[in-house]
């Protein structure tokens, strides 16, 4: 009788535990090589990190941001016990002004506070233009005349000085947005190293400090989030095999899957965005998978024949493994490269596609290295776990599991009965879920920053800014007076939408200096509406004044102008009101063949991206959902068995919705991400569980 051929898989693993030196020095080599590449790995903490590069909202801002030198400023609030107009309050101010200007990425040029900005008054011979105060105040009297001279000046009310006169603000426009976090660390450490009174509070806050303190955010949480995730993985793997050696190899799996899709994304000059931070805590769910199912197998087989050797038992058990942890690798890659095809922001696209790959290397590691660890290492299995599966009894887990199948089985109508009543719950619980973010929520309510964004949307006008920029056909367009009307009537409109303020132009400069040069008098704070008139206010304050004062907001050729809108809220569900109800009226009232508005700024960037989430990660799930599906009908080669690997996924997700609603969850940055998470992990289970139906099926029939 003719011997039969060894399988090609059987060849391949005698050859792994016949040469397991070799395949651990490949494995460390390739962890090696990876874990050079990390320093090379940047964080990008921003939220225009969500728009592609070629988004025209975005391309756009970028373009107002080199008109008129507009980023997303960092904010410092003095906050007094009652008025900020005291000796120690301008001081304070000034102190903190000239201490912050020194900050590499700060622009010296880009600071604004009462000790930078001019005041606007009238003369006998013109207008005269000089700072609110340019030297040390040492009198009460001094503070109160920068107080009156404030007063006068309706401009800074709400956006420099709080309207109760308790806080002022400092703001910092950044060189380089991409250094946020470097310079928010700097900043913060500029000021603490200040002596200040101790009847005033210093506060960092504005969308700059969040995007820099969200980096220190993401190395803290990953600080606690991955080493508990190793320590909890660690338990569960001792507690379920009771070696050292199986908990050792697990972790080693673990980092290799980490650390190699870390690396992977730094040779591949990916940043590690905001939604990165989960990634490695998901590796470590998905990549323990794999080794404890084959210690599982290893064990009992130990358990079950003690007198085969080692390496026999390793490659038996991975001749009954290798072909479960393949499906499931393939079935879990395709459902995060569904988001990754999905998807629209570049975050989303990377952690669909690195993870799919930091699957594909636990796999690799799984079938290749771990078997020759596992030869060099010779373990054997636990005396007392060795009893349990020889007498074929259970531990509480696998009674619990028996007695879960005996009812599903006894009661299997009313199951499917119940799922299906899940499945219309979700389906009707998806169809409600609130699409919103805010970018504040993300840091808990203890922490300073969210404190410090409190604190000034409540003495301020706000933290959250929306651009609105005028363009006219001509040069001094901006000059003509029916172009001042209708942006100061832009002004007014956008006061009275939800949220908003206040706001700033070129025209609320234009009244204070009609007023300066009529005596002071109210009546004249208003526009003068003659564009000969206007041009000779310009010119007379270029007199004693700087002109690129006005850089914010208007260009140089006087052909552009900058309004900027700010609102005390940043929700998207609230700011979706302004935005789009400010585009309307652009649309309606005031675009003209002669002049026209367009949108820009942060709020107008994150309603561009937050729009559309709820449609990306619908969109995004259902391509999942079907790659899995087709991943796994192929594998198994039936339509039926690709619908059974989805059914408890889909109804998980569908369930977590219901969840949503009923909790009042939002679908926002954060939480659009549990249905790739679910997808990848939770598809593991239906695929080992109908594989091992379906080999147990193929055993009982040829028995048979």
């Amino acid at each position: 009788m003719t011997a039969q051929k060894p399988s090609q898989p059987r060849l391949l693993f005698e050859w792994i535990v016949t040469h397991p030196k070799k395949l651990m020095l490949i494995g460390i080599l390739i962890i090696s090589t990876f874990i050079s590449f990390l320093p090379q790995l940047v964080k990008d903490t921003r939220s225009d990190a969500f728009l592609a590069p070629d988004n025209p909202a975005l391309l756009y801002r970028q373009q107002v941001k080199e008109t008129f030198g507009l980023s997303d400023p960092m904010v410092i609030a003095v906050v007094a016990n009652e008025s900020i107009f005291t000796p120690e309050g301008l001081n304070t101010i000034t102190q903190i002004t000239d201490a912050v200007r020194s900050i590499k990425n700060v622009d010296p040029d880009g600071i604004t506070s009462l000790s930078t900005e001019n005041n606007i008054t009238g003369t006998s011979e013109g207008m005269e233009v000089e700072s609110f105060y340019d030297h040390e105040i040492t009198e009460g009297k001094q503070a109160i005349a920068v107080r009156d001279a404030i007063r006068n000046f309706p401009l800074y009310q709400g956006s420099l000085v709080a309207r109760d006169e308790s806080a002022s603000l400092i703001i910092l426009e950044m060189l380089n947005e991409n250094d946020v976090e470097e310079t928010y660390l700097a900043v913060l450490e500029t000021i603490n190293n200040l002596t200040t009174p101790s009847s005033l509070k210093v506060h960092i806050a504005g969308e700059g400090a969040v995007s820099g303190y969200m980096g220190s955010y993401i190395d803290a949480d990953a600080f606690r989030l991955n080493p508990a995730a190793g320590l909890i993985i660690t338990i569960i793997v001792f507690i379920a095999f009771r070696r050292f050696s199986s908990t050792l190899l697990a972790n080693f799996i673990v980092a290799a899957s980490v650390i190699t899709t870390m690396g992977a994304m730094a040779v591949s000059n990916v940043p590690f965005y905001v939604i990165t931070n989960a990634m490695p805590v998901i590796l470590i769910g998905i990549s323990v998978a794999d080794s404890i199912h084959i210690f599982s197998e290893y064990f009992e087989r130990r358990a079950r024949f003690p007198k085969e050797s080692f390496n026999e038992a390793i490659v038996e058990s991975m001749l009954e493994m290798w072909r479960p942890v393949t499906l499931t690798t393939l079935t879990t890659a395709a459902g995060f490269i569904g988001l990754y095809f999905a998807a629209y922001m570049p975050p989303f696209q990377a952690f669909g596609l690195f993870t799919a790959f930091g699957v594909t290397m636990a796999w690799f590691f799984s079938l290749f290295i771990l078997p020759a660890a596992m030869s060099l290492i010779k373990a054997e299995v636990n005396p007392g776990l060795a009893k349990l599966l020889v007498k074929n009894n259970h531990d509480i887990f696998a009674t619990l599991m028996i007695k879960l199948g005996t009812f599903t089985m006894r009661y299997a109508k009313g199951v499917v009965a119940v799922s299906v009543a899940l499945v219309v719950v979700g389906v009707i619980s998806a169809s409600n879920i609130i699409v919103n973010e805010k970018r504040i929520d993300t840091f808990h309510k203890s922490e300073p920053i969210y404190q410090a964004n409190q604190v000034i949307n409540e003495h301020f006008n706000g933290t959250n800014n929306l651009d609105i920029v005028i363009e006219t056909n001509e040069l001094e367009g901006i000059f003509d007076p029916a172009v001042l009307n209708k942006i100061e009537a832009l002004q007014l409109y956008a006061e009275t939408l939800p949220d908003v303020q206040g706001s700033t132009s070129v025209v609320d400069y234009l009244k204070q200096m009609n007023k300066s040069l009529n005596e002071g008098d109210p009546a004249y704070y208003r526009l003068p509406q003659d564009k000969d008139l206007v041009a000779q206010y310009f010119l007379l304050y270029s007199a004693s004044g700087d002109p690129t004062d006005f850089e914010e907001e208007i260009d140089f050729d006087y052909r552009l102008a900058n309004i900027r809108v700010t609102l005390n809220e940043g929700a998207f569900v609230r700011n979706k009101l302004v935005v789009e109800a400010l585009d309307n009226y652009l649309l309606t009232e005031f675009n003209t063949p002669d002049v026209t508005a367009h949108l820009s700024g942060r709020m107008n960037l994150s309603y561009h991206w937050i729009k559309n989430l709820g449609i990306s990660h619908f969109s995004g799930m259902a391509i999942a959902l079907f790659l899995v599906w087709l991943v796994s009908a192929l594998l198994f080669k039936s339509p039926v068995a690709g619908l059974f690997a989805l059914t408890p996924i889909a109804i998980s997700i569908l369930f977590v919705y219901t969840f949503m609603v009923l909790f009042n969850i939002s679908l926002g940055m954060g939480t659009s991400m549990f249905s790739a998470v679910a997808i990848g992990l939770g598809v593991d289970f239906a695929i080992h569980t109908i594989d091992r139906i379906k080999s147990i099926h193929q055993k009982v029939g040829s028995i048979k």
